[in-house]
């Protein structure tokens, strides 16, 4: 082996290129970045229409079909779904993984160039930008105080936010709670009418009498002088005195006619922190950015601008997401060293060596330190991936110095040069250690074949796995012979003392159990009256787990996270105005006031998390998001308080709550995520209204809810065209008067200093809907006709939105399953109890979307990798040991290992996640190291004209010590990550206990029932091999 020849016979070279790499992986660990899952870019675009006075159905017939239809035949094009919205329509396009996402939004725009005529009058031009799931909020800020909420708004939104927004690697700040100052011109309805004015004449004013233009330039005696036209005012006081018409010999200012005074744009959303109002500030990464690096500028730049607030306002730091990334981290950081640390404990207890244990243990992080540095240059970051990857090696890393040092230590008992004894022994082991980390790796290339997200998340964690056995090799072969040649000495050099007399005593025993279990299984071998029915009873051990014990276990995507927050999104009555939700908001928010460790309250009225299907904006709405005290620091889960919130607010039936935790991209998440797709509005609603009633009792169902809303009300004003026409006005003339005197048109701009304020007119404020059928029209002779002779105003009905998925319209049926149940089970019933009771309409679907349809996505990914990693397992394996026959012995193990996985997953409640799944597709190049030193020291023996059967029976003696050292290093190693409580645990237990189990019993049943299978097919050995072995204690 060229590593070991090149360290033992230039040790100083080898150790100072090991040094540099230590040093380097040091430096790396300072400089990689932390974040919670690798970011994966998926191929988003929007397309956003809008078209002023349209209805949801209006939208959804001219606008959003027209989109569909036009983009839906781009080639990869995976999902389109469209949100109708009163004035606007937003389609969504989803692309598969392959696609580039600027090449796609080149393809859209193609497409929507040829369909522009065809957008109905009125309808502004598409708007397509792409849509990042990765420039995402990252953490809240809060602005509160004794100034007035405008004052505070105009603050955040001119300085704060400013500020924020130069932070390295901040997209942009979304400010709740108020919005920007503009200038109203509020006109008095009776002195207008009194003057035969309408709104429409102020506008026409104001657009003509206040503007700035250039001129052009000048030139004279070779200076040039530029020329601007300047009609703007200086002050408020100067713009009411502008003069709005002169008819009759009478001037008519705008003081004259209303007021002029400094306001805010029409407030939809207010912010309380705590139950102090003030105005809430979103910090949104860059797609490309890190969160724990961005939160951490953002913490500096926040201290920065608390030392410059204006007396009487507060700004207070929220939340963050990097908190939770950061102790998740740690934690998985912690259970690293602590399977380190027990790895040291099991290699004393068997080799009962300071020295030798020192040596094995020494490799452990040295091997993490260096692979960190070949991490940092291959762009890898710390993440759960990743250090899942280090972590569930720690025990693999261990076994390959194990195997070698076992040799190593077995040479100084031969030769005394300990230079030559250290090559030898690490040389003669290059086989069995490149087969173990070849399995290891070769299982990781699936991976890169994936073609759902799960393949991109995990990626790294395939890099990673590869990095840390490739370095693991270079110890095993460089680091491991050096330090044995240096602090190990040849058996006749060694003292005699009560601690190596002890050691001594302790080989013998274990030798003689070795050899003692080894002759009971050579006595069952020899007898198939014994060994057939053993060997049938693991078959159907085998055959009953698979059968039983996989019809408990169910899929869920990821374990819930217990991150220390609640969101409760809250629906009022689609007629409530913005006050009477707050006022509505408030009663909820006192009820929930009283739980132990609450940290805030963060209220937001006008505005609410949403998932694809709902609205996410509208003044009934709002939500309240609870933020707890860490996981560590509380003795109830986050479930327990999540069921107990929606005991409590169950009777709240005037609203629909829905209480749900934190989702892994943000927002609320559901596990129970279906499309019930048709034609028909009305059937869809009462469709879903019907499953919803027949599965809320459904095992596993925590809470259901579905998206059908009650519509709400509207006023509509149809005109009358041949009035209209009669007078010669233009149905546009009319929309724009009803527009101007309830919202108002932006008609000029009015600048001070940096600052541009625009212009609005609009009537003053009065309540009542009658007030509709007075509004005045400018007639063709100048005098104002009212609205009701031109058109008619009836009472009306519209719904909030109409959802599409695929070019169909679609209901969503939401909801969340309890604990111990899966998403997959969950799923499996609803869609029992939908087919047992009819309850789907012919032309009517149910199908899974969200995290359950992408579910399916990953275990059929998985199932392939799985396949696929087995055969490249049983080639690597007929590869390194030269041999068809003997890797399928090996490849038996992977069966051994399945059993430990069900039984443990099915004892401890734990679910089928795409970790786990991870963490068995790991264990198909972990399971077999143990079998393979068996197997390969077998061949040794073979190749030496033993029969096989002793062959076998004899392996079993001289690697008993070092495969039980590797089977309970390699599966106690994963015990830290099974076991932990800690922030982030959820899904690293899973892949940590069905790993400990799968490596554990694996190694239990290679040590016993493998033996058994081989050697029921071997023919009887001569008697020459058929001597019973002796300890070598025995003598």
């Amino acid at each position: 082996m060229f590593l070991a020849n090149a360290s033992t016979r230039r040790p100083v070279a080898m150790s100072c290129l090991l040094i540099a790499l230590l040093g380097l992986g040091l430096n790396a660990f300072r400089k990689l970045a932390v974040e919670n899952m690798p970011s994966v870019d998926i191929p988003y675009i929007a397309v956003v229409t809008t078209w002023l006075g349209a209805s949801p159905e209006d939208i959804e017939k001219d606008v959003s079909k027209l989109i569909e239809d036009a983009v839906s035949g781009i080639d990869g094009l995976k999902h389109i779904e469209s949100s109708s919205l009163e004035n606007v329509s937003t389609v969504v396009l989803e692309f598969n993984l392959a696609v580039n996402v600027d090449t796609a939004a080149q393809d859209v725009r193609e497409r929507l160039d040829v369909i522009l005529p065809d957008l109905p009058p009125g309808s502004q031009r598409p708007f397509i930008h792409k849509v990042n799931i990765n420039a995402m909020p990252i953490a809240n800020v809060f602005l509160s105080g004794d100034a007035p909420i405008d004052d505070l708004y105009d603050y955040a939104d001119n300085v704060i936010a400013d500020r924020f927004a130069t932070v390295p690697g901040v997209a942009e700040v979304q400010l709740i709670g108020g919005n920007e100052r503009e200038v109203w011109v509020e006109l008095d309805r009776d002195v207008l009418a009194a003057a035969g004015l309408t709104t429409a004449d102020v506008v026409a004013a104001l657009k003509g009498g206040i503007l700035s233009l250039p001129g052009g330039r000048i030139r004279e005696q070779g200076n040039e002088f530029s020329v601007r036209f300047d009609a703007e005012y200086e002050s408020m006081a100067d713009i009411a005195n502008l003069e709005v018409a002169n008819r009759d010999g009478a001037r008519r200012k705008l003081s004259d006619l209303g007021a002029v005074r400094m306001a805010t744009e029409e407030v939809r959303m207010r912010a309380l922190l705590d139950n102090r109002p003030g105005v809430l500030l979103k910090i949104v990464k860059k797609a490309e950015g890190n969160i724990v690096s961005v939160v951490k500028e953002s913490q500096r730049r926040f201290r920065e601008i608390q030392k410059t607030l204006p007396g009487g306002m507060e700004l207070t730091w929220v939340s963050d997401e990097s908190a939770h990334i950061r102790r998740s981290i740690s934690g998985a950081i912690d259970n690293v060293w602590q399977a380190v640390t027990l790895c040291a404990i099991v290699l004393f207890v068997f080799l009962v060596n300071l020295r030798t244990t020192f040596i094995v243990a020494i490799t452990m992080p040295v091997t993490i330190i260096i692979s960190l540095f070949f991490m940092q240059i291959s762009g890898q970051s710390l993440n759960t991936p990743t250090l899942l990857a280090i972590g569930l090696s720690t025990g693999v890393l261990v076994s390959n110095s194990i195997v070698v040092l076992e040799n190593i230590v077995g040479k100084f008992e031969e030769m005394d040069n300990r230079w030559e004894a250290a090559r030898i022994g690490a040389s003669e082991m290059s086989v069995a250690v490149l087969a173990s980390a070849g399995t290891n790796v070769i299982v990781m290339l699936p991976l890169a074949m994936m073609s759902s997200m799960a393949g991109r998340m995990l990626t790294p964690f395939a890099i990673t796995t590869l990095i840390v056995n490739a370095v693991s090799i270079l110890i095993s072969f460089t680091l491991t012979p050096i330090l044995c040649a240096l602090f190990l000495q040849p058996a006749s050099q060694r003292r005699d003392n009560i601690f190596s007399r002890f050691g001594k005593r302790w080989d013998c025993a274990f030798q003689r159990f070795a050899v003692r279990f080894t002759n009971i299984l050579r006595f069952i071998a020899g007898k198939k009256r014994y060994n057939v029915p053993i060997v049938l009873l693991f078959v159907l051990f085998f055959f009953f787990t698979i059968k039983v014990g996989g019809s408990k276990l169910g899929f869920t995507f990821f374990e819930t996270t217990d991150d220390g927050r609640i969101f409760i999104r809250v629906e009022a009555p689609a007629y409530y105005d913005l006050d009477k939700t707050i006022e509505r908001m408030a009663g909820i928010q006192a009820r929930l006031t009283g739980y132990s460790d609450l940290e805030h309250v963060l209220t937001s009225v006008g505005m609410a998390n949403s998932t694809s299907g709902q609205a996410r904006e509208g003044v009934y709405m709002g939500q309240i998001e609870l933020f707890f005290k860490p996981k560590t620091e509380r003795d109830w889960t986050i479930l327990d308080r999540l069921s107990e919130i929606r005991a409590l607010l169950r009777d709240e039936t005037d609203c629909i709550i829905t209480a749900a935790v934190a989702g892994r991209m943000g927002g609320q998440t559901f596990q129970i995520d279906q499309n019930l797709t048709g034609d028909d509005l009305d059937v869809l609603d009462a469709t879903a209204l019907a499953i919803q009633q027949a599965i809320q009792q459904a095992p596993g169902v925590e809470f259901i809810e579905t998206t059908v809303r009650d519509s709400k009300p509207e006023i509509r004003v149809l005109p009358k065209r041949p009035i209209l026409a009669d007078l010669g006005l233009p149905v546009s003339s009319l929309a724009t008067v009803v527009r101007a005197n309830i919202e108002g048109i932006e008609a000029a701009s009015y600048k001070r200093g940096d600052r541009t304020y625009d212009i609005r007119v609009k009537l003053a404020e009065e309540s009542g809907k009658d007030q509709i059928r007075q509004f005045l029209l400018p007639g063709a002779d100048g005098r104002p006709i009212p609205l009701e002779t031109v058109a008619d105003v009836v009472d009306s009905r519209v719904k909030t939105q109409i959802y599409r998925h695929d070019k169909r319209r679609t209901v969503k049926i939401l909801g969340d399953i309890l604990p111990g149940a899966t998403m997959s089970g969950v799923s499996a019933e609803i869609a029992q109890i939908v087919e047992k009771e009819k309850l789907l309409p012919a032309g009517y679907t149910l199908g899974n979307a969200g995290f359950i349809e992408m579910m399916g996505e990953v275990i059929a990914d998985f199932g392939e990798a799985i396949i696929l990693a087995t055969f490249l397992t049983l080639l690597t394996l007929a590869a390194i040991l030269e041999s068809w026959s003997r890797p399928g012995l090996v490849l038996l193990t992977l069966p051994m290992g399945l059993i430990g996985i069900i039984w443990a997953l099915v004892l401890t409640g734990k679910a089928i996640t795409m970790l786990v799944l991870l963490g068995s597709l790991m264990l198909i190049g972990i399971v077999v190291n143990a079998a393979i030193l068996i197997v390969d020291k077998m061949a040794q023996h073979i190749r030496q004209g033993v029969s096989r059967r002793e062959a076998m029976l004899t392996a079993m003696v001289e690697e008993f010590r070092p495969v039980l050292m590797v089977v309970l290093a390699s599966g106690l190693g994963m015990l830290p990550m099974a076991i932990g409580t800690g922030i982030g645990s959820e899904n690293r237990s899973g892949i940590g206990i069905a790993s400990v189990a799968g490596v554990l019993v694996a190694g239990l049943f290679t040590l016993t029932i493998l033996p058994l299978i081989y050697t029921l097919f071997t023919g009887k050995p001569k008697s020459r091999h058929t001597q019973t072995p002796q300890s070598p204690c025995d003598d």
